[in-house]
């Protein structure tokens, strides 16, 4: 047999060996295989027992007779000769004797006592088959109904739901959901949806979860549940259960018009595949990400009437306070519990690590929640932060925990609460009163200090001190500081000296719970190497090299225009070094026809308030910013990052970093373009200490990879098309490009975007002065 170039995945005949003996010694890559390899020896009788049938010659009456014959003496011998090998009689391992096929060739297609079946799928049960909606094909949506008539268990699996397409399946549906005697239906029928893009429509699940024996769940936060599997899983006692994986939601366009592909496997002939699917239906079944919708149920129909409406508008979520009975996600619950269990080991003044976007002030809030309930009440609370904005929205939270619009107080410098037992306060108002002192240090019974990597600072370091609450709990998504300062002694220690819980970048990436991104390291041509980093004067430094500097200024916005499918509809952050500098680049962008506004820590409270909902609705395009948003403020539209702050600090890196990194509406990932200078990219990397040979690579569209190895300082060669845009400048866009070492003598990629992937979670190793 001729032998093409290319990879094989066969068993070695003797007509394949010799094919191989007339080729070059070491041209073929022939391995051993130990333990057996039973699956590819199924392969080669099928193949050639399938090529010997068709050999057999004969009318249509004596053909099928000695094709029979033939199978029936081969499973004769095969079984003979093993019972010789071993020892034993004609039986199997099992014990069941040898099954000839029966005389004449018949196929059992039914069994009906208890039930009686319409028509069996015209492609049957046996075979698998893709569906195109092209001519020749079986219809999908008659396809689907006849698997609906004869399953014993359905589980579907759709993005959405309309009621187009429980239109066309509705009669099949009642039919085999109907009770009998007993109040049963003889199929049981879960469904799975979400409320992504906000296509799933209310009276198509309230039809479907009032039929009997049908349970939907949905999950209803669009942001995570980016859900685009479609699978119909049909399950039969009988062993001949079906799968229907593809692109066909429960809708009318695509049971019927739309160009979709989906491909059916069956449980006969693909019996691991199929397992597979239903053991990871069963994964999200169990997931509490998707909650059970009852269309009698007030509450749910109004949870599904704000998810939908959110995913419709792509807004954020209003300023009223909702009353449902809010539930901590899986991931949060497992941090609640890791709070308790140090608690019951009598550590009660904990550290909670968690990356920005994954809900700290959340776990708070509902930690505070099982308080009350265990303790009775409501326990005096106090919320420390160091802005005014991030209390109201840990105040928000709070009371959305705990169903109540009036819960708490702030304690400002433009705010004078009436009570103290339940206080929103910034360490300044606490320092300016006194009021440790003044009301006593075990006055409350809960204090929560929100990024908590300040504590080392003075004003935090004293209240710490001197306060005296019985359970203490400190939230921040960056425990490192600049200063190299621990704040570990703040808390109860654990026996591995580690966080109580600790949820970092790179998990929270793994988990879905973040937005992916694609990071550029922008090479602007600035030269550092006169900035005295950290010391006295580096912030004036880079100053005067930034500010007024139009070149640097220019590259960015060119960079940002080449890089991003539309700048002028982005949502961005632009990070400046000084309240002049973001002044300077605020101009350069609306001159350049990209709506922006400049906040700052000096800009009216009235127009910072405002900034966000602008940037929103699309009036601007940019907010840029010294320090305001660096930590601490939730801003789920920002799609895009401008770093043109040049820092070695891993954490104001990983703040700025944080601020895009949020799920929400049509969000598929985050522009990230970090002006560095002449320096590396500067993108962290996943510990070693947390499966050191993995690292992650961003990919647009909300995907990610997994590559194996290390973070490389350079690429050997810029990507190869479709994983490579060339622009102008000739950077180049990587998505998939695999990271290696350079060969020897491969140049560097010097160009204005160097784009750099890896998981998140350490920085390299700092740069030598003057690098950045």
């Amino acid at each position: 047999m001729a032998l093409s170039d290319g990879l094989y995945d066969l068993l070695l005949t003797e007509g394949l060996a010799r094919s191989l003996a007339a080729l070059d010694p070491g041209s073929a890559e022939v391995l051993s295989l130990k333990g057996g390899a039973p699956e590819l020896l199924v392969d080669v009788i099928t193949r050639q027992l399938g090529a010997i049938l068709d050999d057999v010659v004969g009318d249509d009456t004596d053909r099928p007779r000695r094709q029979l014959e033939l199978v029936n003496e081969l499973l004769v011998a095969l079984r003979h000769r093993l019972a010789a090998a071993e020892g034993q009689g004609a039986t199997s391992g099992s014990g069941e004797v040898i099954d000839l096929v029966a005389q004449p060739l018949r196929v059992l297609r039914a069994v009906q006592r208890d039930r009686q079946f319409q028509a069996s799928p015209e492609i049957g049960l046996a075979a698998p088959w893709l569906f195109t909606a092209g001519k020749g094909s079986p219809s999908l949506l008659q396809e689907i109904r006849r698997e609906l008539a004869s399953a014993d268990q359905v589980d579907i699996l759709v993005s959405f739901i309309t009621v187009s397409g429980v239109r066309k399946l509705q009669d099949v549906l009642q039919q085999i959901t109907a009770t009998g005697a007993q109040g049963q239906s003889a199929t049981r029928l879960r469904i799975l949806t979400t409320t992504y893009t906000g296509a799933t429509e209310a009276r198509a699940l309230d039809e479907l979860a009032r039929l009997p024996g049908c349970e939907v769940r949905v999950s209803l936060d669009g942001r995570r549940t980016r859900l685009h599997a479609k699978a119909w899983l049909f399950q039969r006692k009988t062993g001949f259960g079906s799968a229907y994986v593809g692109s066909a939601n429960l809708s009318g366009a695509a049971l019927t018009g739309g160009l979709e592909w989906t491909v059916k496997l069956t449980q006969r002939a693909q019996e691991a595949l199929f397992a597979r699917a239903i053991a990871h239906f069963e994964t999200l079944w169990a997931d509490s990400e998707f909650q059970r919708y009852d269309p009698d149920n007030l509450e749910h129909r109004q949870a599904l009437a704000v998810a939908l409406g959110r995913e419709s508008f792509g807004g954020e979520p209003t300023g009223a306070i909702s009353f449902f009975d809010l539930q901590p996600k899986t991931y949060q619950q497992d941090m609640l519990e890791q709070l308790a269990a140090e608690r019951a080991h009598g550590r009660h003044r904990n550290l909670v690590v968690a990356a920005t976007g994954t809900g700290k002030t959340v776990v708070a809030a509902f930690d505070y929640r099982n308080t009350c309930r265990s303790e009775g009440g409501r326990p005096r609370l106090l919320f420390v932060a160091h802005r005014e904005e991030i209390l109201r929205q840990a105040l928000r939270t709070y009371r959305e925990v705990l169903r109540d619009p009036e819960f708490g107080d702030l304690l400002t410098g433009g705010h004078e609460p009436e009570r103290r037992d339940h206080l929103f306060a910034t360490i300044d108002s606490l320092s300016s009163r006194d009021l440790v002192a003044t009301i006593g240090a075990a006055h409350w019974h809960t204090v929560v200090v929100d990024e908590c990597h300040r504590l080392a600072a003075d004003r935090f370091d004293a209240f710490v001190k001197a306060v005296r609450p019985r359970v203490l709990l400190g939230l921040t998504a960056t425990p490192e500081r600049s200063d190299g300062q621990p704040i570990t002694p703040y808390f109860d220690a654990r026996p591995d000296g580690s966080a109580a819980v600790e949820l970092r970048l790179w998990h929270a990436l793994d988990l879905q719970l973040l937005a992916p991104f694609e990071y550029y390291a922008c090479d602007d041509a600035t030269n550092f190497s006169a900035v005295p980093w950290d010391r006295p004067g580096e912030r004036e430094a880079v100053d005067n090299l930034v500010t007024g500097n139009d070149v640097r200024a220019r590259l960015a916005v060119n960079e940002w225009r080449r890089l991003a499918s539309d700048a002028s509809r982005s949502r961005a952050l632009v990070f400046c070094v000084s309240v002049a500098h973001a002044e300077f680049m605020t101009d350069w962008l609306n001159r350049a026809g990209l709506p922006a506004a400049c906040v700052v820590g000096t800009t009216a409270s009235d127009e910072r308030r405002r900034a966000p909902q602008r940037l929103l609705s699309g009036e601007l395009c940019a907010l840029v910013t010294v320090d305001l948003y660096n930590e601490g403020i939730d801003l789920p539209m920002v799609d895009t990052l401008l770093l043109l702050r040049p820092t070695q600090s891993p954490v104001l890196f990983q703040q700025q970093i944080g601020r895009g990194l949020r799920l929400a509406p049509g969000k598929e990932s985050c522009l990230v373009l970090d002006f560095v200078g002449p320096a590396p990219c500067r993108l962290p990397v996943r510990p070693p200490a947390v499966e050191p040979d993995r690292l992650v690579a961003p990919r647009a569209g909300g995907r990610r990879r997994e590559r194996l190895r290390q973070p490389p300082a350079r690429l050997p060669h810029p990507p190869s098309a479709p994983d490579a845009r060339a622009g102008a400048a000739g950077s180049a866009r990587v998505d998939d490009a695999e990271l290696a070492p350079p060969e020897d003598g491969a140049p560097d990629i010097c160009s204005p975007a160097r784009p750099c992937f890896g998981a998140v979670g350490r920085l390299p190793a700092r740069p030598s002065a003057g690098t950045r």
